[in-house]
């Protein structure tokens, strides 16, 4: 069984034993879940400019020594193309990548494995490994490629998607099963046409929490290929302090654009957050948190939690405020499970010192120093009027100190 490497630019002859052309290309129709059949040879002739098109039907042999037709080539030869959406092999498959959502990476077609399948000669499988580089550099049966294995994935779990990157029909499958980090790294390994595709592929809930953990820089450059519409639904599901970091990468015309795609709340709370430095807790600070009043009962929050939670990474605390934002403090999830549906907030609630709070303006080293020295996992940031300005977490912290982690 050939490889594609081994037959490209191979000189095909016809039945007379005259040398028509060489092989160029291989066209396939391909069909998910199946082997695909070779349905056309791309035959370059000598002196011709536009190549022209045998079907595989009348080839007799088919190897990487010889390449032969069944009969005289000028009655089978082909100017032009039924309308078929025929994929080429070497134009379109062959040095491009798949996403392996097994390993979560991406990994390119090296090569391809040609061989016979219900007496039909069909593309069976693709080889990902530095040996078919080397096979393609003619170097494959030298004392080089000895140490290296060839690693072949079945072409039945190959997938072509639009723009043409192919993916494994378990990632079809396993892509909302991935974890966001896990699917941030393929997208960070595709380039920004492929890796767009599959961010506008996904659920938009799913995308904005891909999108939050894609680097920094690559964030931006998607989003502006996406556009402000498309963007625009992805950013409206982020947390308010993602999109503010992002927002804040662009051109304030840009801002502008895309901030006029955001909806409601969300759009509010990007343009405060947008006030305050990076560095500081203003400036980690999230407006995604659940808020509750000092007269509702465990029932009412209940109910609170479920009706807010699916806008949040995560709801550990509830934090008791009143109409006009003044903190009185924090109830934990443990608390409201262990306590009975009748009881106020106002008995519950957890009454903070200041010292374990943040101020907007507290810098960086700040915010570590509070949230180590009283093990927060997240710290609320009072204003100076003792009102309720956002929630720093642990992770917008760790985010922050290792943005390419």
């Amino acid at each position: 069984m050939p490889y594609i490497s081994e037959l490209l630019n191979k000189k095909i002859t016809d039945n007379t034993d005259t040398v028509v052309g060489k092989l160029k290309d291989i066209l396939i129709n391909p069909k998910n879940g199946a082997f695909s059949p070779l349905e056309y040879l791309v035959v370059k002739r000598p002196g011709a400019k536009e190549p022209v098109f045998v079907p595989y039907d009348f080839v007799e042999n088919f190897s990487s020594s010889h390449i032969s037709l069944k009969t005289m080539f000028s009655k089978v030869v082909q100017q032009q193309l039924p309308e078929v959406n025929y994929t080429r092999l070497k134009e379109e498959v062959l040095d491009k990548q798949i996403v392996d959502v097994a390993g979560t990476r991406v990994v390119r077609v090296n090569d391809l494995r040609i061989g016979y399948f219900e007496n039909k000669m069909c593309v069976l499988g693709i080889d990902a490994s530095f040996k078919g580089i080397l096979r393609r550099l003619g170097l494959g049966e030298s004392i080089l490629a000895q140490p290296f294995t060839v690693q072949l994935i079945d072409w039945r779990q190959a997938e072509q998607l639009e723009g043409k990157p192919l993916q494994l029909n378990t990632a079809i499958n396993s892509l909302g099963r991935l974890h966001p980090a896990d699917l941030a790294n393929i997208v960070e390994d595709l380039d920004v046409k492929q890796g767009s595709s599959l961010l506008a592929s996904l659920d938009v809930h799913d995308a904005a929490k891909v999108m939050e953990e894609i680097d920094p820089q690559l964030q931006n450059v998607l989003a502006k290929y996406l556009g402000p519409e498309t963007s625009g639904k992805i950013l409206g599901e982020m947390s308010s302090d993602e999109v503010t970091d992002l927002v804040k990468s662009f051109s304030q015309e840009e801002a502008e654009k895309f901030l006029a795609k955001i909806q409601g709340i969300k759009a509010k709370s990007v343009e405060k957050l947008i006030r305050y430095a990076d560095n500081t807790a203003g400036g980690l600070m999230t407006l995604d948190y659940v808020a509750v009043r000092p007269d509702w009962t465990v029932a009412d929050v209940v109910a609170e939690i479920k009706r807010a939670s699916p806008k949040f990474r995560s709801v550990i605390f509830v934090y008791v405020t009143d109409p006009d934002g003044k903190f009185f403090g924090v109830v934990s999830l443990r608390r409201l499970l262990l306590a009975a549906e009748s009881m106020k907030m106002s008995a519950l609630v957890k009454t903070l010192t200041q010292a374990s709070t943040l101020k907007p303006a507290y810098r960086i080293e700040k915010v570590v120093e509070v949230m180590t020295k009283y093990n927060l996992f997240s710290a609320a940031v009072v204003d100076a009027d003792g009102r309720l300005a956002g929630v720093v977490t642990i992770d917008d912290v760790m985010r922050y100190l290792f943005p390419n982690a």
